[in-house]
Order: structure tokens, then C-alpha cells, then sequence
């Protein structure tokens, strides 16, 4: 019995330390994936000058996760154009993202559909650039730590059930 308590505790710590580096690799997924929304918003804001609602209704088709999600969110908001302003729309279309995520995307809502192209797509290629770098901080921080994650739990653990027998 005290054999089995202590496999139980060793493999909690495990799976503690797998959960923790699983948060790491979603995190650099999902900005991967909001890297490419706003690399698809660029492309289409500077060629085509695409209208906002058309905009956000052909990146939540061609998107996957969290920003196809934040891209249907914008969308269904901007039936409300008009009586609402787009940062207000973009600003709780953003409420389900983490903070780190959010505070990067905040300050396109003051700019998208209110100034001309070229403010726009600077605005977008700013943070573009700075979800980029968040992205490759999350990737290496997985590259970095993901065996401490993983190690430090589980040894944890083993050293508490050998404690326990």
C-alpha cells in the first residue's frame, strides 16, 4: 500500500511539472498564431485596403485557436459600429486573451478604421514585430526551462514518497 502512495506521489509531481511545461508551449502557440493574424491583417490592410468587417470575417476563416476566436469576437462587434467606437469593440474582444497578450494587441484598437493605411499598417507592424519577440521569449523559456519544469517536480515528489515509505 505505502508502495503505491508513494508511485502515486512521484507521478503527481510528474504530471505537475508535464502541466507546466504544456502551459509553455501553448503560450508560444497561441502568439504564433496571433504573429500570423497580424501578419494576415498587414497583408490585407496594405494590398487590398480591405473594410474591417470583411477584414475580420476572412481572418477568423483562414485562422485557427484563440485568434480566429479574437477575430469573430472583433467581427460580431463591429455589427455595433457606429453605436460603438472600434477601440471599445477591440477592447473587450481582447478580454479573453492573457494580459501579456492583451497589452500588446491594446493599442491597434485605437488605431484600426480611425487613421489612413499607413498609420494603420505601422501601427500593425509594431506589434507584430513585439507579439514576435514575446513568441520567442515564450519558445525559449520552453527550450530553457522545460526540463527544469519537468525535473523539479517529479524529484520533488520522489524524495517526499521515499520520506512517506
Amino acid at each position: 500500500m505505502r508502495l503505491a502512495g508513494a508511485a502515486l506521489v512521484t507521478a503527481a509531481g510528474l504530471l505537475a511539472g508535464l502541466t507546466a511545461v504544456d502551459g509553455l508551449r501553448h503560450t508560444g502557440l497561441r502568439r504564433g498564431e496571433l504573429v500570423r493574424m497580424l501578419t494576415l491583417l498587414e497583408f490585407e490592410l496594405g494590398r487590398f485596403r480591405t473594410p474591417l468587417p470583411e477584414l475580420f470575417e476572412k481572418l477568423s476563416a483562414q485562422l485557427d485557436g484563440e485568434a480566429a476566436d479574437l477575430c469573430r469576437r472583433v467581427r460580431k462587434g463591429l455589427d455595433g459600429l457606429g453605436r460603438r467606437e472600434v477601440d471599445e469593440i477591440w477592447r473587450e474582444a481582447l478580454g479573453a486573451l492573457p494580459v501579456r497578450e492583451r497589452r500588446i494587441l491594446l493599442p491597434l484598437g485605437t488605431v484600426l478604421g480611425r487613421y489612413g493605411a499607413e498609420e494603420q499598417l505601422a501601427a500593425v507592424s509594431a506589434c507584430r514585430a513585439e507579439m514576435d519577440r514575446a513568441r520567442a521569449a515564450a519558445e525559449d523559456a520552453l527550450r530553457e526551462r522545460g526540463r527544469m519544469y519537468i525535473g523539479v517536480p517529479a524529484a520533488g515528489a520522489a524524495v517526499l514518497a521515499v520520506l512517506l515509505l
